[in-house]
């Protein structure tokens, strides 16, 4: 990816993390709900598309995780992105994630 595209995105997609996180934090954040709610939906949406991208493939791994060959031993039980989201949207680590 182009580095002047690569900061774009990262500069918009930082600057509408700070967006919600300061409607949230504000000072009355159940004022800011309506708003708080239109940010969420599209969020939630990422989401989605980014766990489709990271579902199980034929051999029941991480179609993106698992394309490059690696010997078993060092494979991972569960694709990074669904611990973290795990992580993040749930709390903790899954019990059998692994590390």
């Amino acid at each position: 990816m182009d580095e002047r595209l690569r900061r774009v995105l990262r500069e918009r997609v930082e600057a509408y993390l700070r967006d919600v996180e300061g409607m949230l934090r504000g000072p009355a954040p159940a004022a800011a709900w309506p708003a708080v709610r239109v940010r969420l939906l599209p969020l939630a949406a990422g989401w989605r598309s980014l766990l489709a991208q990271h579902g199980a493939g034929l051999r029941g791994r991480c179609r993106h995780c698992d394309r490059s060959f690696r010997p078993v031993r060092n494979r991972r039980p569960l694709c990074s992105v669904w611990r973290t989201a795990h992580a993040h949207l749930i709390g903790g680590w899954p019990s059998d994630g692994g590390t």
